[in-house]
């Protein structure tokens, strides 16, 4: 099958990482996975067609981050140009970090840092070859996830406003660890357990506290420590949120909006840190973006 019969996952790359990132071909290409690389026959006489068209063809574009390949002024012509096709819905970007274990900490900038902002990286840093089995599946599985989505000319224009932002959500797929975030899980397995809890009744509870807040208040402090014990107070109410919505209803992700009742619908999350309002957020989001949740917009 010649590249022109399909589709592909495009890798973008410096050569002097061609090595490595020839090994993560063939795990792709082992796995089913229908792969353009320059130096595998995706390069032809004319250096610029044959870019134009591993960009163009591809679904997936995997850019193969160090400083070397950021400074290229083919790579940049490479990732810039997959960028476009980006803004047409026509492709998504998955950037892996690899090599330059000297910059360990080195992130990207300028036009790469701008493209690859907010998405979900694959960390190939270290070379072993374990480790680049197992991101290899990891970035398999990224890949497989990402949903296509019908490029504009067959996309209503009721539907256009939404489709970058579906694109950004589903390409944060992965939930990263707190502790180490190079360490990462698929979205799909994460678990959601929400209790609603109704507005009249968070006011009422608050309203209260703020009463008992300002009776044991010395007078006159009052006036001195007001933003302090502002601050306190809504720190408190932050802090012990189970204490204080001890009467809380289970429900279900996809009825969250249920019992809005006015036209611009908005559901307040809250809860203590660290016990997963991001995650939340990310999970509805990614799920909206794929269709399974609010394919009206509301």
């Amino acid at each position: 099958m010649t590249h022109d019969e399909g589709k592909h996952v495009m890798l973008s790359y410096n050569w002097d990482n061609k090595v490595l990132v020839s090994k993560i071909h063939d795990i792709l290409v082992d796995n089913g996975i229908r792969v353009w690389m320059d130096i595998n026959g995706g390069m032809r006489d004319n250096v610029n067609k044959s870019m134009a068209h591993g960009v163009e063809k591809a679904t997936v574009v995997c850019c193969f981050m160090t400083p070397a390949y950021q400074n290229s002024y083919n790579c940049q012509r490479e990732y810039e140009y997959a960028n476009e096709q980006v803004k047409k819905n026509r492709l998504r970007i998955i950037p892996c970090m690899i090599g330059d274990k000297d910059f360990k900490k080195w992130t990207p900038s300028g036009s790469l840092g701008i493209i690859t902002a907010g998405l979900t990286y694959v960390n190939f840093r270290d070379d072993s070859d374990s480790n680049i089995r197992s991101k290899a599946r990891e970035l398999i599985d990224m890949i497989k996830n990402q949903t296509s989505i019908p490029p504009p000319e067959s996309t209503s224009a009721a539907i256009k406003p939404f489709d970058s932002i579906r694109q950004k959500y589903l390409q944060q797929n992965r939930i990263k660890r707190m502790v180490n975030e190079e360490k990462s899980f698929p979205i799909e397995q994460n678990y959601i357990n929400l209790a609603m809890v109704e507005t009249k009744e968070q006011q009422e509870k608050e309203k209260k506290l703020k009463r008992q807040d300002d009776k044991n208040a010395a007078p006159q402090q009052r006036q001195v420590d007001e933003n302090a014990d502002s601050q306190q107070w809504q720190d408190g109410v932050r802090g012990t949120y189970e204490e204080i919505y001890g009467v809380k209803t289970s429900i279900d992700v996809t009825k969250i909006f249920a019992k809005c009742k006015k036209p611009t619908k908005k559901v307040l999350v809250l809860g203590r840190a660290g016990i997963g309002k991001s995650t939340f957020c990310q999970y509805v989001t990614y799920r909206w973006a794929k269709g399974e949740l609010w394919s009206q917009p509301n």
